[in-house]
């Protein structure tokens, strides 16, 4: 028996173009580190709810993060994470997490790319990825993001991948009421990559989420 087989979240890979989507691991912790260390935003912008980032204990909080979701998956909640590579070299995380999706179908993304890595459309293909994914492999019907008003790169790429507004909230961003525009994609209005989408370890994932739970 193989990890894999106990964690079959440790076994997804997605892959689109020059884009690899693959489970976060441990061993992962480093390179990320190094990510960080590069800068995922521009000086002065605040695109999280809270700068984990500029942390002065950020490896050990990213490891625990880790940790604690890989703990806490189950059918009824998840998160799966998962580490982005472009031409086999990682440069950012994808996410996406979930509430009751065998009954409601529908999950929540987030990600974050290194800085010397953004804008050359890496951040819109792991992002039309994962929405394949979720769309034709998990039987979503729609999908969720969200992206403080002032962010206009994560706007910029939602707005590639199809998504349309869906209301907005505020909330306390480090002591300042800010706009969150929520935002959402359907199998309808989403915009597909022009790479085709190849996923591996899909059944073994739907059963752990809760679906084919009779096949």
């Amino acid at each position: 028996m193989e990890l894999v087989d106990i964690f079959p979240a440790f076994g997804l890979r997605i892959e689109c173009g020059p884009v690899t989507l693959r489970p976060m691991r441990e061993s992962d912790v480093p390179r990320v580190v190094e990510l960080v260390a590069e800068g995922v935003h521009a000086e002065g912008a605040r695109p999280f709810l809270m700068p984990w980032n500029l942390s002065e204990t950020q490896p050990l909080e990213s490891l625990q993060f880790y940790h604690r979701t890989w703990a806490a998956f189950s059918p009824q909640s998840w998160t799966t994470l998962l580490a982005v590579e472009r031409d086999g070299v990682m440069v950012g995380a994808q996410d996406m997490k979930a509430e009751s999706f065998a009954v409601v179908r529908h999950a929540e993304t987030g990600s974050w790319l290194t800085l010397p890595h953004q804008g050359r459309g890496t951040g819109t293909l792991m992002r039309q990825a994962i929405l394949s994914f979720a769309f034709d492999q998990l039987g979503a019907v729609e999908m969720h993001s969200g992206a403080w008003a002032d962010n206009a790169n994560s706007h910029r790429v939602s707005e590639k991948c199809g998504y349309r507004p869906n209301g907005y909230s505020l909330l306390d961003r480090q002591g300042t009421s800010v706009r969150q525009d929520n935002l959402v994609v359907t199998p309808e209005t989403f915009v597909r990559p022009l790479y085709e989408v190849v996923v591996t370890g899909v059944e073994p994932f739907r059963r752990a989420i809760g679906l084919d739970v009779d096949a």
